[in-house]
């Protein structure tokens, strides 16, 4: 009988990223705890000319009645550096559902993780998200133009260094055998190797010199029917999303069809949607999505390792992926 997907599926995200604060200080304290302060969020009141596609010729050299109140975020006067500081927890037990009501396809993608981590799949995606930790992908646009970045990771009694213009945005080749790395990846498979009692905690500090007075780039809230730019900030320190960090690091999926027009990985998700660039790249069953491939998979067809690597991404990425109703 074939197993169809159940109408309640679950999975437990198995990467927790916290939200990452944002401090300031001198490239030369990087080892220096106490010289770092908080990034503090300021208020700009700014005249602005009209400047949407539409505008009548007559008005284009005027300016916009509307004053447009716009939160910003600088290094200070005296400071070079950004530091960006969060924390990684690695969860086990992948595999089982969270939420399941059907006991067939629960025991059929159980078995499967159990064959996935025998071969050398969990090594493969643990590499790849120790990578995105080591090239500092989760700093976004704080990484564009930086003089140097230094990555420092902390996972139990290991420490490790990185320089993360030592590591491609593009690909996961380049540097592939620097043995800090491969221990950190180690780590991270260990941690998704586990079962439920077991994980692992890693700790991120990033280091950015971007010169004196340059801004800096919290997430933006979502800020609906309102034309200011509202910055997060936690007890007004500025900070990113644990959500945006969380993104960055599972950017692995360079198995979908068209990465070599594309060119970069995207992040793991069901219909491999890229929201900056409005496209999806795995829409259907002939691009790969998660719900054709993990139909196909419980039901014993068998998928190529890649498209089995990107299956248990999805998985340890988490989320509701039940069947539909309509």
């Amino acid at each position: 009988m074939t197993i169809q997907l159940p109408s309640m599926l679950a999975f437990e995200r198995k990467l927790e990223t916290s939200d990452a604060l944002m401090f300031s200080g001198e490239w030369e304290s990087i080892t220096s705890d106490e010289k770092w302060q908080d990034i503090k969020i300021s208020k700009r009141w700014n005249r602005s000319t009209k400047s949407a596609e539409g505008t009548k010729e007559g008005e284009m050299s005027e300016a916009n009645p509307v004053s447009q109140g716009a939160e910003d975020a600088n290094l200070p006067q005296k400071h070079d550096t950004l530091k960006v500081s969060f924390s990684l927890r690695v969860v086990g037990n992948l595999g089982v559902p969270f939420g399941c009501n059907s006991p067939a396809f629960s025991n059929a993608i159980k078995a499967k993780t159990a064959a996935f981590k025998e071969r050398e799949g969990i090594n493969t995606l643990a590499y790849r998200y120790a990578y995105n930790l080591a090239n500092g992908r989760f700093l976004w646009r704080n990484r564009v133009g930086a003089e140097e970045i230094t990555i420092l990771v902390k996972a139990g009694d290991n420490s490790f260094t990185f320089n993360a213009y030592d590591f491609s945005l593009n690909e996961f080749e380049k540097s592939s055998e620097n043995a800090d790395l491969q221990k950190l990846a180690a780590i991270i498979a260990e941690g998704l190797q586990g079962d439920q009692q077991s994980f692992v905690l890693v700790e991120v500090d990033a280091f950015v010199k971007l010169g004196h007075q340059q801004h800096v780039f919290p997430s933006q809230e979502m800020n609906m029917g309102e034309k200011g730019k509202v910055l997060f900030k936690l007890g007004g320190c500025a900070a990113i999303h644990n959500v945006k960090i969380g993104n960055a690091v599972r950017t692995i999926d360079t198995w979908y069809n068209r990465y070599e027009e594309y060119g970069q990985p995207i992040a793991i998700e069901p219909f491999g949607a890229v929201t900056q660039i409005g496209d999806a790249f795995r829409k259907n069953k002939k691009e790969g999505d998660l719900y054709s491939l993990m139909i196909d998979w419980v039901n014993g067809s068998e998928l190529v390792p890649e498209q089995q690597a990107y299956v248990m991404a999805n998985l340890i990425r988490g989320g509701v992926f039940s069947k539909s109703s309509k």
